[in-house]
């Protein structure tokens, strides 16, 4: 009889447990929350070459002409740029004759292998918030000599309130659905309990200084102006997903 005892309130104490993990009815949803920016920085790259009969010479001929489209980039953008270039390298040329390649076998550079010239490139990018100069920058880099010039990517440099405008907009949303559910079960909607949305992420509202559009003539003045070419870009699209728990409260 002890036993029976003690085995029955074993029971009661798991089943007790066991009610007490039991999560209160709740509706979950998920949501997208969408924000459209318009960017506020543009990276262009291009490409920087030199020849020469030495590696020295190319090598000379790349650099020059670097410095020539620097100056000219800066005195368009006023000096609101960032300029990377992380690559430099130097190539021998042979003639077409020369069947060599890097798994071949190695070949002296004699007879129509010689070594004919060298060609130095470096891949450059160029980061700045003028993006209204980023078609006129794209026309002066290829006149000052570069080469594959583009617009790589528009950006954000802050994509926080973004995601914040995107977050109230997934929330709503998310609300919204939760509520529909609710009233179509006949049950009345609760308390947010729970929402993730996957990140850590602090957001605050950052206002950005207000950019200049004037573009500022070259320092040569016997150099025309550079064209002028006027780019409309997208909007950045931003998204938030988010998964919303809500009480049911009957």
């Amino acid at each position: 009889m002890k036993t029976v005892m003690i085995g029955m309130l074993l029971g009661m104490s798991a089943t007790g447990a066991l009610a007490q993990t039991v999560p209160p009815p709740q509706i979950q949803v998920s949501a997208t929350g969408i924000a459209k920016t318009l960017p506020d920085r543009v990276t262009m790259t291009y490409q920087v070459r030199g020849e020469g009969a030495t590696s020295d010479e190319a090598a000379a001929k790349a650099r020059d002409s670097a410095k020539a489209i620097r100056s000219g980039a800066e005195g368009l953008l006023r000096g609101a740029l960032e300029l990377h270039a992380s690559d430099f390298d130097i190539t021998p040329v042979r003639s077409r004759e020369c069947n060599q390649n890097e798994y071949g076998q190695a070949q002296l550079s004699t007879g129509p292998c010689a070594i004919l010239g060298y060609v130095a490139t470096m891949p450059v990018s160029i980061d700045t918030p003028r993006i209204d100069d980023a078609g006129t920058l794209a026309g002066l880099i290829g006149r000052l000599g570069g080469l594959q010039v583009g617009v790589r990517n528009y950006w954000l440099s802050d994509d926080r309130p973004a995601r914040q405008q995107a977050m109230r907009a997934a929330l709503a949303s998310a609300k919204a659905q939760a509520q529909l559910i609710a009233e179509g079960s006949g049950a009345r909607l609760g308390r947010l309990l729970r929402v993730d949305d996957g990140t850590n992420r602090d957001m605050t509202i950052t206002v950005s200084a207000a950019r200049a559009a004037d573009i500022v003539p070259l320092s040569q003045p016997v150099a025309p102006p550079p064209i002028q070419i006027d780019l409309s870009p997208a909007p950045i699209r931003t998204n938030v997903n988010v998964t919303v728990a809500y009480a049911i409260e009957q």
